[in-house]
């Protein structure tokens, strides 16, 4: 390939969604010893074509979005905002039913 159209396409970004998401670590899923047969179960060993598809994101990253708010928490799940519709009404006889002594926040 010509070092123009390399440099072109280095330039441009792909279109995929997971192109978007913050890089993470990951873990390669390429087996670690090499598959010399070719069984029916070898062929589920070989790592995917697909490279995006080859790699797991590692789950359970810390993130910063808990932002505690107490007017917040009470206008959602406080005792008013449960009697103003039917459902909540519906949880605040269920917890009533049940013997809890706090009923809502």
């Amino acid at each position: 390939m010509p070092a123009g159209r390399r440099a072109q396409a280095q330039q441009q970004r792909p279109l995929s969604i997971l192109s978007r998401i913050p890089t993470r670590p990951t873990i390669s899923l390429q087996p670690t010893t090499p598959v010399l047969d070719d069984t029916p179960t070898s062929s589920l060993l070989r790592p995917l074509s697909q490279p995006s598809l080859s790699l797991l994101q590692v789950r359970g990253a810390k993130r910063d979005t808990f932002n505690p708010s107490h007017r917040v928490r009470k206008r959602r799940h406080g005792f008013l905002a449960r009697l103003r519709s039917r459902t909540g009404r519906k949880v605040l006889a269920r917890r009533k039913a049940k013997g809890r002594n706090t009923l809502s926040h």
